[in-house]
């Protein structure tokens, strides 16, 4: 079935989140300033697929993960799961409805109380939720340990007795445990030696096979992104500026900030590697505080014209569903003449 006749899972509407920074230090009648972490967002993301999101360091990746598991509240739009508004729901309904929709979050260690257990952890909640307790609860945990690679015999040991790919394999434990429909991985292989990262990268991908899920997979790293996503959403500075198959975004980008973050990936063929010419963008981000007019790239795009820097581009969408928001789309080597 086409992707886009099932009915999605998740979907973000309009999503804004901005934080106030004004200070206490600023006068009453100066204007109150803002970071745009997210600066409207609509995205679909269907069920068993990975959506991977992907963008430099602030441009509101993980603040969209945090937003979609509930952990911020959006000061504008919706997220809507299985059609139902997350949003406005009472505190309690929330609760229940939230094992449904789990996170494992990027620094292993951190997200794991040091003064519990293995068993305890994971157990946690299972218990929270009054889902098992007693002898099914320890036969869960043992199963859930099994499931994510870790030996039961482990079960009594504490966070700092482990490395940081069993740590993170006990997050995944724990995310696993209230049996999720959506799990959202916010940077969870960034922290690892490359070598952990395909085992957990591997263990993701087996589990969603075996559990009937789906992810959302926010990444800085593309080599990540392209390896467990089936889709690919490109942000920069809060917002969606590319959104197609990883096998067309990689073979065929059509904005000119995923062309220069492809430039940058590493090549495994050194001739290749020497050959290729790499896209070195110019200046630095701007601020989320102080957005410039216009499309908020141009200030770094080596093909802005004068359209870019006066009018906000709107997602348009090309062939083969592939969305971009640019108003001169690229067309392999050479720009869409409009």
């Amino acid at each position: 079935m086409n992707m886009a006749e099932q009915t999605p899972l998740l979907e973000l509407k309009g999503l804004k989140k901005y934080f106030d920074v004004s200070g206490d230090w600023n006068w009453p009648s100066a204007r109150p300033k803002y970071l745009k972490a997210i600066d409207g967002i609509d995205l679909k993301v269907y069920p068993g697929e990975t959506l991977g999101i992907v963008g430099e360091s602030g441009c509101g990746k993980s603040t969209t993960g945090n937003v979609i598991a509930q952990l911020l509240k959006p000061t504008e739009g919706d997220v809507l799961f299985e059609g139902e508004s997350l949003c406005n729901l009472a505190p309690g309904i929330l609760r229940r409805r939230r094992k449904d929709f789990q996170m494992i979050f990027q620094d292993p260690f951190s997200s794991l109380n040091p003064r519990m257990r293995v068993k305890d952890l994971i157990a946690e909640p299972l218990r929270a939720h009054r889902i098992a307790s007693g002898k099914q609860l320890d036969d869960r945990v043992v199963e859930l340990m099994k499931a994510v690679g870790l030996s039961p015999t482990f079960i009594d040991r504490f966070p700092h007795e482990f490395s940081g790919g069993q740590r993170q394999r006990i997050g995944i434990a724990r995310a696993l445990a209230l049996q999720p429909k959506l799990i959202v991985c916010d940077e969870v292989v960034s922290a690892l030696d490359v070598s952990i990262q395909a085992q957990i990268l591997n263990l993701l991908s087996k589990l969603q096979k075996e559990f009937d899920l789906t992810y959302i997979f926010i990444s800085h790293g593309l080599p990540a992104i392209k390896h467990i996503s089936d889709r690919i959403a490109v942000m920069y500075l809060g917002r969606i500026v590319e959104l197609d198959s990883k096998e067309q975004l990689f073979a065929r980008p059509r904005h000119p900030y995923t062309e220069a973050l492809l430039s940058a990936v590493p090549l495994p063929d050194p001739e290749a590697a020497r050959t290729r010419k790499r896209i070195v963008l110019q200046g630095d981000i701007p601020s989320p505080v102080n957005t410039p007019p216009g499309c908020s790239f141009h200030t770094r795009c080596p093909y802005a014209r004068d359209k870019c820097r006066q009018a906000v581009p709107t997602m348009q969408m090309l062939e083969s569903g592939h969305a971009v928001s640019c108003h001169f789309p690229l067309e392999g080597p050479h720009r869409l003449q409009q």
